[in-house]
This record gives C-alpha cells, structure tokens and sequence, in this order.
C-alpha cells in the first residue's frame, strides 16, 4: 500500500534563502551608502582589483600637486628676476649715455652715476618670501653691501675697520704715478739729449704706471732718436707645497698683446700637481705665452711668484742734433697696463707758452732746446699719469676691487709699499670690505637653484650678483662715483674724458643684458607650458579616479531598484513557503 510522505518544510533549503536574502539586504545597504556618498567604497580594499590602479592614480595626482605648489611658486621669482635685470640694465643704459652725450658735464654724471649704482644694488639686494634672488644658495641675507659701505669702507668694528673702493683706488693711483711720472724716469745724459727709461724694478715694471709702446718719432730731421724695446719679464712661480685639488689662487698674467688677465685657479685647473715643481709647471703651461705679474694665495698652497730682474729695461734718447723749426713734433707713444695707449704731441714753437704740455720752445742753443723739451716731457707725462693714468688705475682697482670674493685666495687685491717699489700683496688681505655676500661659486649660477617642475622636467632659475654682466654694471657706474671729480681745470677735465670711456667700455653691453633676460624670459615661458601640460595631465587622471572611486548616481539606483524587487520576491517567495501544510497543500 502506497502511502503520502509527510511534508517537512525543513526539506526546503531555507536556510539558503535566508542566505540570498542577507547577501541582497548587504547589497542594497552598500548601494544606499553609495548614493549618498557618491564614492564606491570608503577604503582602497573595497575597490577589489581597482585598488592598486586607483593608489597609482593618486600618486600621480600628489606629483603633480607638489609639481603645481613649485611652479606657483617659482613664477613670481622668475618676474621678480626678470624685473630686476630690467631695473639694471635701464640704470646702466642711462648712464651710459650721460657718459658718451655730454662728457664736459662731470658733475651731472657723476650724480646719474650715483644713482645707478644705488639702483643696481637695490635691484640685486631684491626679495621674495624672505629669499634673496641674487644671493644663490646663499638667499638669507642681502648679497650686495650697500652703497656706503661698498664706497668708503666698514668701521663698524674699531678692531678691524675694512677699506673701501676710495682705499683701493687711491692706493692704486699711488702706485702708478710713482714720483709723478708714471714710473718713468726722465733725464737728460748729455747737454743736448733727453732720455727715457722704464721703472728698473720688473715688478713695477710688470704692473705699475707707463711702459714705452714704442720708439718715439720726429717730425723733421732735427732730431736723432735711439730707441731699446723693454722685455716684459714673467714672475717665476713656486708653491710651497703641493697644491691640492680644492685650494684656490689667483694668478695675473701680462698677455702678449697688451693688457692683463686674471686666473681664478684651482689645484683641480692644473694638469699635475704631484709635486710643488710639477704644479708650478703646470701653471706656466696653462697660462702659455702670458707672462705672470703678480699672485695671490692662501696657505696651502702657499702660492708666491718672484721676478728675476734680468729683463731689459725700455729706454729712448731723443738729441737735439740741429736746431729744429717751427713746426717740428715729436711723437711719444706709451702703455698702459689696461691694455690701452696714450701718445704725447710736443710741437716746437719759438715761444711756446709757459708751463705748456705741448709745446717747447726753440732755444738760442741746442742745449738749451734739449733744455726746454726735456722740461715740456716732464709737464707732459705729469699730466697723462694724471689723467689717462689715473682714469685707467681708477677702473683697474674698481674691477679689482669687484673681482673681489669671500673664498680664500680670492680677496680684493691689495698693495704693499712698505719696499722702496710697491708690489701686490701674496697673502690675501683680510682688511677689505668683501662686496659680495652670497653664494661664493664658480658653478653654473642658474644650478644654485633648481625646481622641479614636471616628473621628467626641471627649470634651472639660480642667479649671483657677481656675475660677469651683473659686476660690470656695477663697476662702470662705481669707477665713475669714487672719482667725484669737480670741473673747473683742464686736468680735471682730461682726466674725467678718459674715465667716462673707460667706464663706458668696462659696462655690460645691450647684448650681455638681454642674454641674462632671455634666459628668465625663456624659464618664464617653459613654467608656463608646463603648467598648461599638467592641468592637462591632471585632468585625465582625475578622469581616471572617478571612473575608479566614483560610483555613477544613475547605475546605482537602477541596481538597487533590481535588487528591491528580488528581494520583495524572495520575501514573498519565503512567506509562501514557510506557509507551507499538507492542509494547505491539500486544499
């Protein structure tokens, strides 16, 4: 006999429909906190596999946020920079041309001067953010003294007062005017002749006052002219010791066509120093056919140079073999240490005027005019070693004085005239008053300062008050306002022609001015298109971690009126079953 099983509602798998029916509540609670927070999980471990792109993806956004924050940053000291060049090179243009329009005007120059030297220091002493632009690295503190200081020294200190430009110049002019003539010895060896010689010592001879550019020339046949060229003798170098790589020295050197030239070395500039002697060698080989003047260095490596004396001396002799004419000249070319010639005019006149530098008078005798021209080339000379002279030892000890450097070895020249001939100090001075307080380095100054401006782009913005363009701008207009010359005398008014040319041609040209702009011009211009690359950058990541965080409104709340209706279902499914009796499965 067949019989009808009874019905047990435990045979139906409740329990894993109380399962789905938890698993769907879960669902919907975490589609709700979806919708209202419109994110897809509160932490990474929600995400499941997207976890690991959307961390890259923030990363990238934090770079370039760091990228954004620099360059932001960096924009307003790039205009700033470019500003200040701006300011300097205005100043020095407008001293330039106050110097080349109207040169008989000293006391108008000399007061644009002033105020460009104020300017340019202004326009380097600028700040952003408690950062000094033109200090390098060194940005803490104001990298230019001021004008004051820089001009008539630092007695702040009663211990150890520091020399100013005034000092430096006026030792300077001391130095080659020697006894009033340029170092040059005039005399007169026999009744009817006038000779010439060069300073005797060769180290003055190598750095101070006139040399004889050539033999002299005259106009007529009244004179017989003897004529020896000098030969400039080289000092001979020795270092103590063997330098090493980071010891620092300055070597100047005499070069073969005129003028000087300044080394700023390191043991690491020479081919060998293994040795004292090799070093030494090495020095002589680096600056080749150049002749040293003069040296200075710290100890070690102790570098010192002395002059043999064995090199001719230059000398002329004019005679006065026949009485010359109305009319006759004679012609005297001299040089000067800067590079630079000055030739002396003395004309023959049967009365030349008293005390005249031009001119001499035709005597009764040839002794007597022998007389008469030696006396007119004293006048003469006098007057050159007190005008182009002193103009040209004028903007060597200005640009001496800013060649100047807080690294040992590299002081401000200085000179000592404790001997019976003055000589440039071996040992750096320490009595000077140092004008640049920034970064003392020979690097690239656009690397003193480098930000990051993109992951695979860097803006390299550094810059130092002593470069070259920056120093020569400040020595033009600094030579000018230390002379304080007042008009009124013929020598003070040859003397001012030849300094405002000489100050003209030692400042930074247009060319040198608009390269250093351009270079913040251009870092301007590249900060700019980096910005504008990572906005667009930014802006597909940020894409990219909203499609991986951000839960879409419209998705969710289709899914979660699915999963509503699944679980209404379930629950009437689940009602109907648990409902469920052979009484009622009988009805």
């Amino acid at each position: 006999m067949t019989s009808i099983p009874a019905l047990s509602t435990s045979s139906y798998p409740l329990g894993r429909s109380a399962a789905d029916l938890i698993s769907i509540r879960g669902q919907i609670d975490s589609l709700s906190a979806q919708l209202s927070s419109g994110r897809i999980a509160e932490t990474f471990g929600g995400l499941g596999i997207g976890r690991s792109d959307s961390l890259n993806t923030r990363a990238i956004l934090s770079a370039l946020g760091g990228y954004d924050a620099a360059a932001a940053s960096t924009q307003p000291r790039l205009q700033l920079t470019s500003a200040s060049l701006t300011q300097i090179s205005t100043a020095t243009a407008t001293l330039r041309n106050a110097l080349t329009s109207n040169v008989t005007d000293s006391g108008s120059a000399t007061a644009i001067a002033r105020s460009s030297l104020e300017s340019t220091i202004a326009a380097l002493n600028q700040q952003i953010n408690g950062q000094y632009v033109f200090g390098g690295r060194n940005d803490r503190g104001a990298p230019v003294a001021s004008a004051d200081i820089l001009l008539d020294g630092d007695a702040s200190d009663p211990a150890k007062p520091l020399a100013g430009l005034r000092t430096l110049v006026a030792e300077q002019i001391k130095a080659d005017k020697g006894v009033g003539t340029g170092r040059l010895t005039i005399s007169n060896p026999t009744s009817t002749s006038v000779q010439v010689r060069e300073d005797a010592d060769a180290g003055a001879r190598a750095n101070f006052g006139f040399t004889l550019a050539g033999a002299p020339s005259a106009s007529g046949a009244f004179a017989t002219i003897g004529y020896s060229a000098g030969i400039v003798e080289g000092a001979i170098p020795r270092f103590a010791q063997a330098p090493r790589a980071t010891d620092h020295f300055r070597v100047v050197v005499n070069q073969p066509a005129g003028g000087q030239k300044i080394y700023d070395l390191t043991g690491a500039d020479l081919a060998d120093i293994s040795s004292a002697g090799n070093a030494a060698s090495s020095l002589l080989a680096l600056i080749g056919n150049g002749k040293i003047a003069s040296v200075q260095s710290a100890t070690p490596p102790g570098l010192s140079a002395s002059f043999a004396n064995g090199s001719a001396v230059g000398t002329f002799t004019i005679n006065v073999a026949t009485q010359p004419v109305k009319g006759d000249l004679v012609s005297i070319k001299l040089a000067l240490r800067d590079g630079s010639t000055t030739t002396l005019m003395l004309q023959a006149q049967p009365n030349a005027k008293p005390g005249s530098t031009s001119e001499f008078a035709i005597g009764a005798t040839q002794a007597e005019t022998a007389q008469n021209l030696a006396d007119t080339l004293r006048r003469a000379v006098s007057l050159a070693s007190e005008t182009v002279l002193a103009a040209s030892s004028t903007v060597r000890a200005t640009q001496d004085f800013f060649a100047g450097q807080s690294t040992t070895g590299f002081a401000p020249r200085r000179i000592d005239f404790t001997s019976s001939t003055p000589a440039y100090l071996q040992t750096p001075s320490a009595s000077t008053v140092l004008w640049y307080r920034g970064e003392p380095s020979s690097v690239d100054p656009r690397n003193s300062i480098v930000v990051r401006t993109g992951e695979a782009s860097a803006l390299a913005i550094g810059a130092r008050a002593n470069e070259e363009p920056l120093r020569a701008a400040l020595v033009g207009s600094a030579a000018i306002v230390v002379s304080d010359l007042k008009a009124g005398t013929t020598e003070t008014a040859e003397r001012w022609k030849a300094l405002a040319t000489r100050s003209v041609s030692v400042m930074p040209s247009r060319e040198a001015m608009e390269g250093m702009s351009n270079e913040f011009g251009l870092a301007q211009t590249a900060l700019s298109e980096t910005q504008a690359e990572n906005k667009v950058n930014r802006a597909i990541h940020q894409s990219q971690l909203a499609h991986l965080e951000s839960a879409s409104t419209e998705t969710v709340i289709a899914e979660l009126l699915s999963l509503q209706n699944r679980l209404q279902a379930s629950y009437q499914v689940t009602a109907m079953i648990s409902k469920l009796s052979l009484v009622n499965y009988l009805r």
